[in-house]
C-alpha cells in the first residue's frame, strides 16, 4: 500500500457544498464557526421568515362574501379576488384580481379552493414560484448566497427551502440539556421521555462539549 502525498483537505458539509456549487435553494444563511472559523451555510428556519398563512384570510374572505346581502359561493370569490401582502409592513388586504397596480413592497398572491368531503370548498393560497396550492406563503430577505437582500424572496416552505428551526438544535449542547431532562425548552412543559439511544448521543454531546470548554482553560479530564 503506498504512502499519501497529499495533504489533508477539508470538503465540508454536503448542503454548504451544494450552495457553493450553485444548487442550493434560493435562500441560505450564511454562518461562522466560532472555534475553527470556517464559514457554512444553513437552511433559512420558518420562524425567522415572514409568514402569510391561509387562516388569516378567513375574516377579511367572508367580509367579502357578505357584501351583497346575502352568502356568497367561495368559488366565487375566489374567482375574481387576489391577496396583495407587504412582509415588512405585517400587512396584507383582499382586493380584485383584475387590478393589475402594485405597490412597491407590495406582492401578489392568488387565491384558489379545493373541495372538500362535505360538499364544500376550502381556502388555499397559490404559491408565486410553483403555482401550486399551499397553505402558507413566506418571505425570506436572504439570497442563495446567504446575503440579505431589500426586496425579501416569496414563495412556498419547498420553494425557499426552508426548515424549521428544530431541525438545527439537533446534537447542540441546549438540544443535549432538553433530551437529559436538564431543562425545558417551554415553562411548564412536561418533559418527553426519548429512546435509550438518544439520550446516550445526548450524554455523548454534553460530555464532548464541556470536555473542549475546560481544556481551553486547561483543566483535563
Amino acid at each position: 500500500m503506498g504512502l499519501r502525498t497529499q495533504g489533508y483537505e477539508r470538503i465540508g458539509d454536503t448542503f454548504t457544498s451544494a450552495v457553493e456549487a450553485g444548487d442550493g435553494p434560493p435562500t441560505v444563511q450564511q454562518r461562522v464557526n466560532q472555534r475553527t472559523e470556517r464559514r457554512y451555510f444553513v437552511r433559512v428556519p420558518v420562524e425567522a421568515c415572514w409568514a402569510l398563512p391561509v387562516a388569516s384570510l378567513a375574516a377579511s374572505v367572508k367580509a367579502r362574501r357578505r357584501t351583497a346581502g346575502e352568502l356568497e359561493a367561495l368559488t366565487d370569490i375566489v374567482a375574481r379576488a387576489a391577496v396583495d401582502w407587504n412582509p415588512e409592513a405585517n400587512t396584507f388586504r383582499v382586493v380584485s384580481s383584475l387590478d393589475t397596480e402594485l405597490e412597491p413592497g407590495w406582492n401578489r398572491v392568488q387565491l384558489t379552493t379545493a373541495p372538500t368531503g362535505r360538499s364544500a370548498a376550502r381556502l388555499w393560497l397559490v404559491c408565486p414560484r410553483c403555482a401550486g396550492r399551499v397553505g402558507a406563503v413566506y418571505a425570506s430577505h436572504w439570497n442563495a448566497a446567504g446575503g440579505e437582500v431589500d426586496a425579501p424572496l416569496i414563495g412556498c416552505r419547498t420553494c425557499l427551502g426552508l426548515t424549521d428551526g428544530s431541525r438545527q438544535q439537533h446534537k447542540t449542547l441546549a438540544w443535549s440539556y432538553e433530551v437529559m431532562g436538564l431543562s425545558r425548552p417551554t415553562p411548564g412543559k412536561a418533559y418527553r421521555p426519548r429512546r435509550a439511544a438518544a439520550i446516550r448521543r445526548a450524554v455523548g454531546v454534553f460530555d464532548r462539549r464541556w470536555a473542549r470548554a475546560l481544556r481551553a482553560v486547561g483543566i483535563e479530564i
